[in-house]
């Protein structure tokens, strides 16, 4: 059921517990309505691009890990050295809520009373308060639930326990702490090779997909706070950065770049070596050279703040980076959250995954009598009349039928001249058009959806029959749903934004009709 958002907040204000309980109408049907649409979903660019690089880099034969993306910040100061506090400036620090003591006065007991009529526990009250407060009840979702299954109260009254009762949670201030988002890759790097290398043979080939948190002072086109992205570490006992430069160019060399170009960086951060520390860069036909990595070595003295025994090549492409390059992409925001800052740009082919018969048969006796429709309408759909072919008989219901398709008008056919209308994206205009010459550009260029006008409405007529129908009838069509087609809202206003069309017209003056023997 469609929501009006605006009446439900309204009266969520003035009565949100009323609201919360009134609405549950919307979504609480006995009754299963939805089904699987017939159609792929699609992929993510960053989930395009993660496959493809998954695969080149486990035939070099790299693992894949998941790194744990919660540190304490002792980590970036073993890593960095004196470098760290400027480090730390760029990370976000996790804060958590403190559990206040919860009291039962006089007062807030006399607040309940009023509002929970009966209730008289009080005592086990008090206990879970002081679960909460020791942090024996782990989560907020458990305290609520508690009190709901200990007190033998509903969720809308721990609604008014929480919110009007204990002021006290209203008040709490977030509190710091010395943990960490990770805001570079290398920072869990480095505990996770101490914990490996005398687990696993040399060398060790380890890369991982995760999001890095940086605290930016701003969005936009080339900063996020927080991104997706590709890092991989070579572990082995004779590593030099001319093996990493190698390891460099082979995997650009399988993503399909023909040239990079390494330059050494100036100012190297200090958990790598001197000297090792590279910018890459690859040549974009129209864009010219872009950096698209950044490697090194891992400094000894990093490695042996871990007790790590043997030499580190790190890499970090720029998944973000090397999507805009290959996609044309201006803007990072739109590679990883395009729901939020991309504009809708649908091709035809997209439009026409959007277009779908509404509605169908439900049994597999309703199946076989859209088919037969649609096969007697194609056999005997320009027979002149008055006629009447017989569609199928069987079953239906619990009576013996037969449907048949009809015409009993004379001076014209079993079927009007639309009926074998295709419904193709051509442009990105939806339009309905005959298997003629006249239309055989549009059929070559664009993109047909395999459905019919005639298709649409066998599959209304026995769904209709199903439920008891004896006569189903369609004269001219003038809209997708007047046979029987849909397409997604989404694909309707960008058509209509871009000042294209949907043009369903033609006269399809078809009847079914359904005799009981």
């Amino acid at each position: 059921m469609k929501f009006e958002p605006n009446d439900i907040k309204e009266r969520a204000k003035k009565d949100f517990d009323g609201t919360w309980l009134e609405t549950a109408m919307f979504v609480d049907g006995r009754e299963r309505k939805f089904t699987i649409p017939k159609r792929r979903g699609r992929k993510q660019l960053l989930t395009i691009y993660s496959d493809k690089i998954r695969e080149i880099l486990l035939d070099m034969g790299f693992d894949e890990v998941v790194l744990k993306p919660i540190w304490d910040e002792r980590h970036v100061r073993l890593q960095y050295g004196p470098e760290a506090p400027a480090i730390l400036d760029r990370l976000y620090y996790l804060a958590t809520l403190p559990r206040p003591d919860i009291g039962l006065s006089d007062e807030k007991k006399k607040m309940i009373k009023d509002k929970i009529k009966g209730f008289d526990k009080f005592e086990e009250l008090q206990n879970v308060l002081k679960d909460y407060k020791r942090e024996q009840i782990e989560s907020g979702e458990d305290f609520t639930e508690a009190l709901v299954t200990r007190l033998g109260i509903d969720t809308v009254d721990t609604h008014y326990l929480l919110d009007e009762v204990f002021s006290e949670l209203k008040n709490i201030r977030a509190l710091p702490t010395t943990l960490t988002l990770t805001s570079h890759l290398t920072t869990a790097w480095f505990p996770t090779l101490q914990a490996v290398q005398h687990k696993k043979e040399l060398p060790v080939m380890l890369f991982t997909f995760g999001w890095r948190y940086r605290r930016e002072q701003r969005e936009d086109a080339t900063h996020l706070r927080a991104h997706y992205n590709l890092s991989m570490v070579v572990m082995d006992e004779n590593l030099t950065i001319a093996d990493g430069k190698y390891l460099t160019e082979e995997f650009f060399k399988r993503m399909g770049y023909g040239e990079i170009e390494f330059r050494a960086k100036p100012n190297a951060p200090a958990y790598y070596a001197p000297g090792t520390n590279y910018e890459v860069f690859a040549k974009h036909p129209e864009k010219g050279w872009i950096e698209v990595t950044e490697i090194g070595m891992y400094s000894p003295i990093a490695l042996a703040n871990y007790g790590i025994e043997y030499p580190v090549f790190n890499s970090g492409p720029g998944l973000g980076r090397m999507i805009m390059i290959s996609e044309n992409i201006s803007d990072i925001r739109e590679v990883h959250f395009p729901e939020l800052y991309k504009e809708l740009s649908l091709s035809d082919e997209q439009i026409a995954r959007t277009i779908s018969i509404d509605k169908v048969p439900g049994t597999s006796a309703g199946r076989e009598i859209a088919e037969a429709i649609v096969r007697t309408c194609e056999q005997y759909g320009n027979a002149p009349s008055p006629c009447k072919f017989d569609a199928w008989k069987g079953k239906l219901n619990g009576e013996h039928v037969t449907i048949s398709i009809v015409e009993r008008e004379e001076h014209t056919r079993l079927c009007g001249p639309a009926f074998l209308n295709e419904i193709v994206v051509y442009n990105g205009d939806v339009i309905g058009i005959l298997p003629t010459k006249k239309f055989k550009e549009i059929r070559d260029k664009g993109i047909s959806t395999g459905i019919r006008f005639i298709d649409g409405f066998a599959a209304l007529a026995a769904h209709e029959i199903e439920g008891g129908c004896k006569e189903i009838r369609i004269r001219i069509a003038e809209a997708l749903s007047d046979v029987n087609v849909k397409i997604d809202p989404a694909a309707v206003r960008y058509i209509q934004s871009n000042n294209k069309k949907i043009d369903i017209r033609g006269p399809v003056f078809t009847t079914v009709r359904v005799m009981s023997e």
